[in-house]
């Protein structure tokens, strides 16, 4: 049995393991026979399904929910959008909730700012920047349906991520503004046309700068939004002074027809948002030749001293720096509050009650309720698509934030509303909650794995902004490609290990391709990625370093003074010893014997096949990529000279990585010929690549890397036009016989 088979089987068998298991946790009923269990075995739902409900929230500097929360709402002015306090608590939001789906937007701000219309006109870059992301996020849950709005989803979706899918975005907008420009298209009308759907709501929070709930926003503590749900005949929204709201709530919990749920406001994390100081490297240059040469000193600090020429960033940089070094949390705070209302209309055993997740309370006994134990409904806060770059970083200079908040339910359908088609958006089921709860847990606990908080962020997204059927494929992909992967890495060691013949390989491909791995894996190395990334690099450059030895012969042997020394071999001389490629040397010497075979012909052949196509490939590349660096010195900023260097490095393999692979081709095509080449890994290797591209089109990545992704395919597709346009023929030398050589065969075919 062979090691493919095997890997096969085992990576088949994980795969049907981790669905079943999956779908136990979203279904526990579904393994369960429950026609043995008596009526008065069950626990049943105390709530029904599209239950009135009314719903308050408020905006608290206290942790736990107690009356006190309820004294402000009866001080502030009903007739107003505009709500001041400068107590520790305010009513945000009191609605009766009969809609699958509602959302209200705030702008906490300091500014004495009244009308909601003529905020964004004054000059405050913190308050044009909080409406701004409101106006962004409302824009987002206006959009109809469409293909936009389609693959928009959650974030800011997966046109992000694809080229092909970016192009389109561009190409809509630019044919949108041109027909507003022309009055054919009303972009308020077209907002609106959708109909309001609870979105547009926006209120602001006047939060006076000496307010106990701003002092804590930026004083490194926390405020919490505190979420009421009631049943509607206990009339939550509607008391009339503080002792009526006091006994609604009261009778509502007596009589388990309350929930209750909080979340804060602010998280503390690894400053991971402040860089590095950069500048441009052309100033450097300017300040060695004014001083140096021109002998101008007017300038006292050069442009790298970035305690002088940027002392407010370096200082935060430092600073940050430090508190990375001691594990000290830098405040963020989080904008959106997703809330989504769950209930389970199944009933369990009382022996696996626990798996439903829903709050288990005792109530008297009755002819819906035998066992005196019933489930009610919870309230579930979606933190999961929350990512880093959706953070506000919180410092003095903040005098408006952002806050919008979402309630969904599940249990309500209505027709006209907009279908979301990511994981989590919308009203979320029970299984569903199930799943992506597991989820959360199992993504934070690989922060000890290793992972760095931006791979979690990806892990995140491609959980809460990707399609629920793409989210399943990709799962399914990600174990093909880790299958994939192991088989291209067992039958190109296997092909390397057992080669004996270099006719139609290109060594210098190897070479260039080797380089290219090691120019990434220090750019990963510069970009501090996670080890998670940079481990399975290193290990792809030993692989390549192999095969480069593999392949030249590469040995360390005792030097010979009668011969010179080459220009590679200078420092290992000083030791007594060089470097010789001995399987290209033993090539070289076949085909300077007078007595060659047509073996010889060819692999003389391929040697300077191989030397002319890498020698036009370096006219070709090395103008575009000096080109390209000289632009990166005088226009983008970096770090220092290194970060210039190996970043417009991996920029040009990125970019032109494709090209390495020319050589091959070509000699392909002299030798007329693809026999030589290992096509089980090819194989392996092309479907790993269309994987790739399905992680394009979902993942977040840097542009360079996408385009890696589709270049791979194209050079693929040549291979396989190569392998249809040269059929194998075993009586030709190249493909193993012993016929006419490549040029007798070409002038065959030309004569017929």
């Amino acid at each position: 049995v062979s090691t493919s088979c095997v890997s096969s089987v085992l990576m088949g068998l994980y795969v049907v393991m981790a669905c079943f298991n999956l779908y136990a946790l979203m279904y526990p009923l579904s393994r369960i026979d429950l026609s043995t269990t008596p009526p008065e075995g069950f626990v049943n739902p105390l709530w029904s399904k599209e239950e009135k409900i009314q719903m308050k929230i408020y905006l608290s500097k206290k942790k736990s929910f107690d009356k006190s929360l309820l004294m402000n709402e009866f001080d502030e002015d009903e007739n107003t959008d505009v709500r001041t306090t400068d107590d520790h608590t305010t009513m945000l939001w009191g609605v009766g909730v009969s809609q699958s789906s509602m959302s209200k937007s705030f702008l906490l701000t300091t500014s004495d700012c009244r009308d909601i219309t003529t905020c964004g006109s004054e000059d405050d870059p913190s308050m044009r920047q909080a409406i701004s992301w409101l106006d962004e996020a409302e824009k987002q849950m206006l959009e109809d349906k469409g293909v936009i709005s389609t693959l928009s989803g959650a974030g800011q979706g997966i046109e992000s991520t694809s080229l092909l899918l970016s192009l389109y975005e561009a190409i809509v907008t630019q044919i949108r503004r041109i027909l507003e420009v022309l009055s054919l298209v009303d972009e308020t009308n077209a907002a609106n046309s959708g109909g309001n759907k609870g979105l547009l709501e926006r209120s602001i929070i006047h939060l006076p700068r000496n307010s106990s709930m701003w002092t804590a926003l930026l004083g490194n503590s926390t405020v919490y939004v505190h979420v009421v749900v009631a049943r509607e005949q206990y009339n939550l929204i509607d008391a009339k002074n503080l002792n009526d709201a006091v006994s609604a709530i009261g009778r509502a919990s007596n009589s388990h027809s309350l929930l209750l749920g909080k979340v804060g406001l602010v998280k503390h994390d690894e400053p991971n948002h402040i860089t590095k100081p950069k500048r441009i490297l052309l100033d450097d240059l300017v300040y060695c030749v004014r001083k140096y040469i021109l002998q101008d000193k007017s300038q006292e600090f050069p442009p790298w001293d970035m305690e002088h020429s940027q002392p407010e960033y370096y200082e935060t940089y430092n600073i940050a720096q430090r508190m990375k070094e001691k594990h000290q949390g830098y405040p963020f705070f989080k904008p959106e509050v997703a809330i989504k209302y769950l209930i389970d209309e199944d009933s369990y055993p009382m022996n696996l009650a626990h798996v439903s997740g829903m709050e288990l309370v005792r109530v008297g006994k009755s002819q819906f309720h035998p066992s005196t134990i019933a489930h009610i409904p919870a309230l579930h806060v979606d933190e999961i698509g929350l990512t880093s770059e959706k953070y506000i970083p919180l410092n003095q200079s903040i005098s408006s934030l952002p806050l919008r908040i979402s309630f969904d339910r599940s249990d309500v359908e209505e027709d006209d509303y907009v279908h979301r088609s990511t994981a989590t958006a919308g009203g979320i089921s029970p299984a569903r909650w199930r799943l992506l709860s597991h989820l959360s847990q199992a993504i934070e606990s690989q922060k000890e794995l290793g992972f760095d908080q931006s791979d979690i962020d990806d892990l995140r997204r491609l959980i809460a902004d990707t399609n629920v059927t793409l989210l399943g494929i990709t799962v399914l992909a990600s174990a093909l490609h880790l299958l994939f992967e192991f088989l291209t890495f067992k039958n190109e060691v296997s092909f390397w290990r057992n080669n004996k013949d270099l006719t139609g390989l290109s060594v210098r491909s190897l070479f260039l391709d080797m380089i290219g791995q090691c120019v990434i894996l220090l750019f990963l190395i510069e970009k501090d990625s996670s080890l998670l990334m940079t481990i399975p690099s290193a290990c792809g450059v030993l692989i390549a370093m192999w095969k480069c030895k593999r392949a030249s012969g590469l040995t360390l042997v005792k030097a010979d003074s009668s011969k010179a020394a080459s220009r590679w071999n200078y420092i290992p001389r000083l030791l007594g010893f060089e470097v010789r490629a001995t399987r290209l040397e033993s090539m070289t010497k076949a085909t300077e014997n007078s007595k060659r075979t047509s073996k010889d012909d060819l692999q003389a052949l391929t040697m300077e096949c191989d030397r002319i196509a890498t020698s036009a490939l370096s006219k070709f590349l090395v103008p575009l990529v000096v080109s390209y660096a000289l632009y990166s010195f005088v226009s983008e900023e970096h770090s220092g000279w290194y970060s210039w260097f190996i970043t417009t490095a991996s920029s040009a393999v990125y970019a032109l990585g494709f090209a390495l692979m020319c050589p091959q081709l070509f000699l392909n095509y002299k030798l007329k010929s693809v026999a030589h080449l290992p096509w089980t890994v090819l194989c392996y290797k092309s479907v790993n690549t269309f994987i790739d591209d399905l992680f394009s089109f979902i993942i977040r990545m840097p542009t360079m890397a996408r385009i890696s992704c589709f270049r791979d395919d194209i050079v693929f597709f040549i291979y396989i036009y190569q392998r249809w346009l040269y059929p194998v023929d075993n009586s030709r030398p190249v493909e193993g016989g012993d016929g006419p050589s490549t040029e007798s065969v070409s002038e065959s075919k030309k004569d017929q």
